[in-house]
């Protein structure tokens, strides 16, 4: 079984200039060679130890950005705008930072969102269905990657390739990705299995098909718990909701979460967590916690979106939408208290009331006999 690791995704920030431009890279591809490792796969076997996981040495340090017929360019990522049935014809570099010469397999793949709203590339056994398939690399898809060199610096190839959109592609927003696998096979501790190791790094490749373009945003599957604090005092609220994206246009989306009583009595405010790119048909779970939130029975739960233009995107023309959900936040303790009181002083008044009524003793009249 073979378990894929999220991709990293370069976006390297060259210099024009030939003589800076490898140079500007060489970070890029430190942090590639931590970001893009890896999977590790082992066969199984029933009282074997488990494979220790690969040493940093056993990894190479290589990567992908966008690049012209002939060397990496300075764009930090891939972008194609064109209509449907179009062939676009584009060019990436494999870049290399080891200092052997290594053989990378290429291929396109869609990019999805992911747990937590990131994105990631699917694994290379899960068939693309969108823009992924319509990415291809002409020819062999095995890649030769020169060593990098004392006097050229980095190694790198760089390789043509396609984006054939289908005539009867959706307008709007697809994602996809070209990634860079290099494949390994590391010996395990004594007695345990090989190490088959994978790393893979990707380049984003944006596109847009011609076409009317709907954009689109909805807070669905509000739901809220409050959290009593002490005894007396403010509370807090966890709020739970899902961000969709129901249009065909990418976004970045910023959520607020309010908390108050009626006609916005003693209303928090806090920012839930940034998605920094929502894609078409995409959705995320959110989670936010309201503190300083003082119980006031029953409390309204607001959850405002604001649609806002997604890195190196426009303003999808949203504006704010907005979801709600009211939560008692009773507070329990306290009132358990206040009866608490109140059957004491009860009890105390019916007892008063039950004991019986005594007074001064009256002496008896002493009776004297008459002689």
């Amino acid at each position: 079984m073979r378990l894929t690791s999220p991709q990293a995704f370069p976006v390297p920030h060259t210099s024009g200039r030939p003589d800076l431009m490898l140079d500007r890279l060489r970070p890029l591809l430190a942090v590639v060679a931590v970001l893009g490792a890896a999977a590790l796969c082992a066969s199984p076997a029933a009282a074997a130890p488990d494979p220790l996981p690969p040493a940093a040495a056993d990894l190479v340090s290589f990567g992908i950005s966008p690049a012209g017929p002939e060397r990496p360019d300075d764009r930090p990522f891939l972008s194609v705008t064109a209509p449907p049935g179009a062939v676009v014809y584009e060019h990436a570099a494999l870049l290399n930072q080891d200092d052997t010469a290594v053989q990378l397999q290429v291929y396109g793949g869609d990019v999805v969102m992911a747990d937590g709203g990131g994105l990631a590339v699917r694994a290379r056994d899960d068939a693309s269905t969108d823009a992924g398939a319509w990415i291809a690399v002409p020819g062999a898809s095995t890649v030769d990657v020169a060593a990098q060199t004392a006097d050229a610096g980095f190694g790198y190839t760089v390789v043509p390739f396609t984006v054939s959109i289908p005539a009867n592609a959706e307008p709007g927003d697809h994602l996809g990705a070209l990634v860079a696998s290099l494949e390994s096979v590391g010996q395990g501790a004594e007695n345990a299995p090989s190490i088959e190791l994978e790393q893979r790094v990707a380049a984003r490749v944006y596109i847009r098909v011609d076409g009317p373009l709907d954009p689109g945003l909805q807070v669905t599957d509000v739901s809220a718990t409050w959290h009593a604090a002490s005894l007396v005092g403010a509370g807090e609220v966890t709020v739970d909701y899902t961000l969709r994206n129901t249009g065909n246009v990418r976004m970045a989306v910023e959520p607020e979460v309010a908390v108050g009583g009626a006609f916005g009595l003693l209303r928090e405010r806090v920012d839930g967590d940034r998605v920094d790119e929502l894609l078409p048909g995409g959705e995320v779970r959110g989670s936010t916690t309201v503190p300083g939130v003082w119980p006031l029975v029953l409390e309204t739960v607001t959850v405002d979106a604001t649609a806002v233009a997604p890195a190196a995107g426009d303003d999808p023309g949203v504006g704010t939408v907005s979801g709600a959900v009211r939560v008692w936040a009773v507070p329990w303790p306290l009132l358990a208290l206040l009866v608490l009181v109140a059957l004491g002083l009860v009890v105390r008044r019916v007892r008063r009331r039950s004991a019986p009524t005594t007074g001064p003793a009256v002496e008896a009249p002493r009776l004297q006999a008459v002689r």
